[in-house]
C-alpha cells in the first residue's frame, strides 16, 4: 500500500475494534509529531527596544481597559 486511496479501502476492511486501535495509534502519533514541531518560545526571548521619549505621562482618560470593561466608563466619570 502506497497511495491514502489504498490505506483507505484497508482501513475500512478492518473490524470496528481495529478501525479504533487505528485511529488511536494515529491521533497519539500525529499528537507526538506535532508537539516536536512546536518550538517552545516567549515573549519574553525577545530583546527589549526602544520606542522613544515619552511624550506625556498616562492619566485616567487613558484608561482604555477600563473602558473596554465597563462601557459607560465614561459617563461615569464625567457625569
Amino acid at each position: 500500500m502506497s497511495t491514502l486511496t489504498e490505506i483507505e479501502r484497508a482501513a475500512d476492511a478492518l473490524p470496528l475494534d481495529q478501525q479504533g486501535s487505528l485511529l488511536e495509534w494515529l491521533s497519539e502519533r500525529m499528537r507526538r509529531r506535532r508537539s516536536k514541531r512546536v518550538s517552545s518560545h516567549s515573549v519574553l526571548d525577545i530583546a527589549p527596544v526602544s520606542l522613544g521619549q515619552v511624550i506625556r505621562p498616562l492619566s485616567a482618560d487613558d484608561d482604555l481597559l477600563g473602558e473596554m470593561l465597563n462601557p459607560n466608563h465614561e459617563e461615569a466619570n464625567h457625569g
